[in-house]
């Protein structure tokens, strides 16, 4: 039997999957209904190859998020909630190119230009921005510096010779340390 989390996260799964749905097939019916009346842009390729990979999302989103309902004794009996939807990480990044393929699809009805699907370059950039952390670590694990100037070694080695700077909690440790204790003798 499923608990009170698992059939508040399968309302949920099926709540944001319906509303996706809605969503895209909407933006995607308007925008080629528009565009292929006005005949334009006079290539309809970007459009076809971005809104499938759109709707290849949508299907792995459907497919790991929709929850798996069974049947005993006659009723519904929640087997799986799914993945949770709202989950950050590649669940997100899939949502994201979702709505950015929606919001180039009203673009491109307004425009009517192939060049608004350029906008997908801002994909990798983002995800660069995202993974210069973890990349600057691994080169920093290699032993591959990263940025910086040639003096930056030079600053490091005095900073390592001068010996550890220590926090003023340290320093007033050691200062009560120092002090002469009081020694009772009996």
């Amino acid at each position: 039997m499923a608990g009170a989390s698992d059939k508040k996260q399968a309302a949920s799964n099926t709540k944001i999957l319906k509303e996706i749905h809605i969503l895209n097939i909407s933006s995607i019916i308007i925008t080629s209904l528009i565009i292929f009346s006005f005949n334009r842009p006079q290539s309809k390729k970007w459009f076809i190859i971005f809104n499938l990979i759109s709707i290849g999302f949508q299907y792995i989103l459907e497919k790991t998020g929709r929850p798996k309902y069974g049947l005993k004794n006659g009723s519904k009996l929640l087997i799986s909630s799914g993945e949770d939807l709202t989950q950050s990480g590649l669940t997100e990044y899939f949502f994201d190119i979702i709505y950015l393929t929606n919001l180039c699809n009203i673009i491109l009805i307004i425009f009517g230009s192939n060049y608004i699907w350029l906008l997908f370059l801002s994909i990798p950039i983002y995800a660069g921005y995202k993974f210069r952390g973890l990349i600057s670590l691994v080169l920093n694990m290699l032993g591959i510096k990263t940025g910086g100037n040639k003096n930056s070694n030079d600053s490091q080695i005095e900073k390592e010779q001068q010996g550890p700077v220590k926090s003023k909690r340290q320093t007033k440790l050691e200062a009560r340390g120092n002090k002469q204790k009081v020694k009772y003798s009996h």
